[in-house]
């Protein structure tokens, strides 16, 4: 796929020889060269992504401060095998 960047620099191009060229049947060959590479542009889907690499967001979660130990009426001990 051809960049826009790659045809801004051919429209450049043809620009410059508009410019330095001596006949008026030059000068309208460039313009019209001109006009195709726009047509170009601006027809072409914006697929591209941007040159711009976003980083993806990490996820980060929330610690909450431990709590008062919950008491149950069938616990004997604070260890996971006392019944």
């Amino acid at each position: 796929m051809i960049s826009n960047r790659q045809i801004l620099m051919q429209i450049e191009k043809q620009l410059q020889e508009a410019k330095t060229a001596s006949g008026e049947q030059s000068i309208r060959e460039s313009l019209a060269a001109i006009k195709a590479l726009c047509d170009v542009a601006l027809t072409v889907p914006l697929t591209e992504s941007p040159t711009v690499l976003q980083t993806p967001s990490v996820k980060t979660a929330t610690l909450t401060a431990p709590s008062a130990p919950l008491k149950e009426d069938d616990a004997n001990g604070e260890s996971l095998f006392d019944f």
